[in-house]
């Protein structure tokens, strides 16, 4: 059963115009968060689907954005449509092959086309606005519920939603493994990501994350409660953590390599990101003397 004081989206709908939705993306009001690119192509394809239908008098659907604490709005979606939009808007991308107005075909915004120019401008966009005062695992919560994100999505919107710092320092982390990272993801984002949860299992086993109610709590909740361990970590815990994560990482390939356990099998996936936090823990509780050599840790599996 949720706690309604605090598992609950605060959020508002309001209907902006295109113009002042790319007035507040031009001054950083309006932010998306950074996730791989897909090419070109596709692009113009998802802005030339966006402007038919705005010309068409189509709705589109739901715009789900967090407040955050700046008052700027960082964009919830699953295929960066509006993302590639705001590029049209700019005369990065043209339309093409458009079905029902075939006389725009290599249009862009920053031409002079009076009638359709004011059209466009003047369509509103429905945005569901979720309050700043809405806990931020509650925000990353939408991607499970809504728009379905994968982990680098993921990822990605956890970084713009709490801010430079997490992203530097699970980057430093990542990097710390050096080639032997590759085992976690081609994706910096997705290895980022996996690093915060093995993160978060270790600050479980090691009772940094605690609470009566621990053991019925959500990912996203305990995802939460990592971040907030490592706000409080000094310099020396992180030098220390990334000798940790670098020495683990070694123990964990040599013993798959020993054993034919496929660690790359489903990257990105659920399936590897529990693996990989129960091996690195196995591994640091054998490092501690606790059960078993280092090396036998991950035996176990």
């Amino acid at each position: 059963m949720g706690n309604f004081s605090g598992d609950r989206v605060d959020s508002y709908e309001k209907k902006i115009s295109v113009q002042q939705a790319f007035r507040m993306y031009q001054s950083g009001k309006l932010v998306f968060p950074v996730t791989p690119s897909v090419g070109r192509a596709k692009k113009i394809e998802r802005v030339s689907e966006t402007v038919e239908a705005i010309l068409l008098g189509i709705a589109l659907q739901v715009v789900y954005v967090s407040e955050r604490q700046d008052g700027s709005l960082l964009v919830l979606d699953s295929d960066d449509r509006l993302q590639h939009f705001m590029g049209f808007l700019e005369g990065v991308y043209p339309v093409l092959r458009l079905e029902f107005f075939t006389e725009l075909d290599g249009y862009k915004m920053e031409q002079k086309f009076p009638r359709w120019t004011s059209l466009v401008y003047d369509y509103k966009i429905s945005f569901q606005i979720m309050e700043y005062t809405t806990p931020r695992y509650m925000h990353m919560q939408v991607g499970n519920y809504i728009e379905r994100w994968n982990f680098t999505r993921e990822q990605g919107v956890r970084n713009g939603l709490y801010g430079k710092e997490l992203e530097e320092f699970l980057s430093s982390c990542e990097k710390e493994l050096g080639r032997a990272s590759g085992f976690l993801s081609r994706q910096i984002l997705n290895r980022q990501y996996m690093v915060l949860r093995i993160l978060m299992y270790r600050f479980v086993f090691e009772g940094e994350i605690q609470g009566r109610y621990e053991k019925s709590m959500g990912l996203q909740q305990l995802l939460d409660r990592a971040v907030e361990c490592l706000r409080i970590k000094d310099r020396l815990w992180e030098r220390e953590n990334g000798d940790d994560l670098r020495l683990a990482t070694r123990e964990i390939v040599s013993w798959g390599r020993r054993v034919d356990f496929d660690l790359a099998r489903e990257k990105g996936k659920e399936w590897q990101a529990k693996i990989l936090g129960y091996l690195y823990n196995v591994v640091w509780i054998c490092k501690k003397g606790l059960f078993c050599a280092v090396g036998a840790g991950a035996d176990w599996v």
